[in-house]
């Protein structure tokens, strides 16, 4: 019998889930550094990762597709805000979710809406030459 063991990819999560559940830190020195000093931020709660801090309640740390299901869900969901990409980070914030290239990913997608294009005021829009 054989039995193959499936993970799910090696994310920015990684060395801290490894870390908490086993305590095995990565074997660069500098990324060890790093994952020491941010541990006392994260906590791991039934193999999932949270994130908590001074000024908001604990966060569900999520990445990858999970990260383009939750932007396209504030940005387009059910009220079809198409706010810009700073308010897009905050209210993901606010809805309690978090990943560390939040901010860039959020402006990126609120500048690829190609409703958001459209719609823009003009005003706003470079002069055409």
């Amino acid at each position: 019998m054989q039995v193959c063991v499936v993970e799910g990819g090696k994310t920015w999560m990684t060395p801290y889930r490894r870390y908490l559940a086993d305590g095995i830190l990565p074997l660069e020195p500098t990324k060890a550094r790093v994952v020491k000093k941010n541990l006392s931020k994260y906590t791991l709660i039934d193999k999932d990762l949270f994130r908590h801090g001074f000024t908001h309640l604990t966060l569900i740390c999520v990445s990858g597709e999970q990260c383009t299901r939750i932007m396209a869900e504030l940005h387009e969901g059910i009220c079809e805000n198409h706010i810009s990409g700073r308010a897009l980070s905050s209210k993901a914030v606010r809805v309690g979710y978090y990943w560390p290239t939040m901010r860039e990913y959020c402006t990126r997608y609120a500048q690829w809406c190609k409703q958001c294009q459209q719609h823009a005021d003009y005003h706003k829009a470079p002069q055409k030459s």
